[in-house]
């Protein structure tokens, strides 16, 4: 099976962590027989704004366009944006950039046999174009916001519609998510949920410190969607309490300056993105993680931390009530500070038992993912 992954959400050497839940799935699924994949990750550009240091456009122009992974080869087209406006089509600026490059990748009468694309706008109505162009059958993933947020979006709704109808099948990591997918008119039996796994030789709790909980731990991008805000200003009212926020963002200058406000900079650590398998060790040495997003799918912080025995705070939003239950963490049902730091007081007193919470991520397996995953493209093709 020749598979073809499209998706702007895709690992490189300039950001290991970029879409790393996108590799991670594809990389088990590498393993099975008689698979052969590549990949077409595309990258933004504009001319100007990668002129400057320090820009993430001009970060983005150091991403190499053709790079291996393991046996996987990589290539990362750059299409042009416009920030801040819609003058250009996302979706057919990918498509373009992608076309360059597909008679070098596939020459001759050389070809793939399906597209596998992730995350429905841009990144999946370009992978239907294409699939569509080429006559090969499509499977889509829905992650998250692509659904909570540009399917209701009236204009890029009527171009996921179509990518969505061409679709032999829509995979969703969480009921949640196939849920509004059927309440926007999907068939349901179009609809399958296959939740992300999670490497247990990674994340488990088997070298979990027996003094464990030296801090409160948030892992994610600093962006208005993941609410370290309400994080911030609930520690304020936790003297006792330190935190360690393990992310990168354009908020980064905002959250230390409101640290500075709030008295807390100095229980407070802020670190970059750090490779993936070093997660590990903070999550096992957190109290608990918090997650205050606005809006998800079914986020690998959550099921990476419950691995490791240490359980979730998060905002009751998407899929996340399908994992975390009362013996693992506390769903907040207000987006507040004073939310939160009811939850963390509650919380904090709590014995958990750390062998059992781990234990109950043992089914999330991404060697299971990687068969379902398998089943659909056999099916398709």
């Amino acid at each position: 099976m020749r598979v073809l992954t499209f998706t702007s959400l895709y690992p490189n050497k300039i950001d290991l962590r970029h879409g790393i839940f996108v590799k991670n799935r594809m990389t088990y699924f590498d393993q099975i027989e008689n698979m052969s994949r590549k990949v077409i990750a595309p990258v933004q550009y504009f001319p100007l704004l990668g002129l400057f240091p320090g820009s993430k456009f001009h970060r983005y122009n150091q991403v190499a366009k053709m790079e291996t992974q393991g046996d996987i080869t990589v290539y990362h087209p750059r299409y042009m944006t416009i920030p801040g406006t819609s003058l250009i089509d996302a979706a057919e600026a990918m498509v373009s950039a992608a076309d360059k490059i597909l008679p070098t990748i596939y020459p001759g009468q050389e070809s793939f046999d399906l597209v596998d694309g992730h995350y429905l706008y841009p990144d999946g109505v370009a992978a239907y174009e294409i699939a569509q162009k080429y006559n090969k059958p499509l499977i889509l993933t829905a992650r998250g916001s692509d659904v909570n947020f540009w399917m209701a979006q009236p204009a890029q709704k009527e171009k996921i519609l179509p990518a969505l109808n061409y679709a032999s099948k829509i995979i969703c990591v969480s009921a949640a998510l196939k849920n509004r997918l059927i309440e926007h008119g999907i068939p349901a039996d179009k609809i399958t949920v296959i939740m992300n796994g999670v490497d247990r030789s990674i994340f488990n709790a088997n070298q979990r410190p027996v003094r464990a909980g030296e801090y409160l731990l948030s892992v994610g991008n600093l962006v208005p969607l993941k609410g370290h805000e309400y994080i911030l200003r609930a520690l304020a009212e936790l003297p006792d309490e330190k935190l360690i926020i393990i992310g990168s963002g354009p908020l980064e200058a905002r959250l230390k300056s409101l640290a500075q406000q709030l008295k807390v900079m100095d229980r407070v650590t802020f670190l970059p993105n750090i490779p993936h398998d070093e997660l590990a060790d903070f999550y096992r040495n957190a109290k608990c993680t918090i997650l205050m997003s606005s809006m998800e799918g079914m986020p690998n912080v959550i099921l990476e931390s419950l691995a490791c025995g240490t359980p979730v705070i998060a905002t009751n939003v998407g899929g996340i009530s399908e994992v975390v239950t009362k013996d693992n963490g506390i769903l907040i049902t207000e987006r507040t500070a004073e939310a939160l730091g009811h939850g963390l007081e509650t919380a904090l007193q709590r014995p958990w038992d750390h062998a059992l919470i781990s234990s109950g991520m043992s089914h999330l397996d991404w060697h299971e993912t990687a068969r379902k995953l398998h089943l659909c493209f056999e099916q398709a093709i």
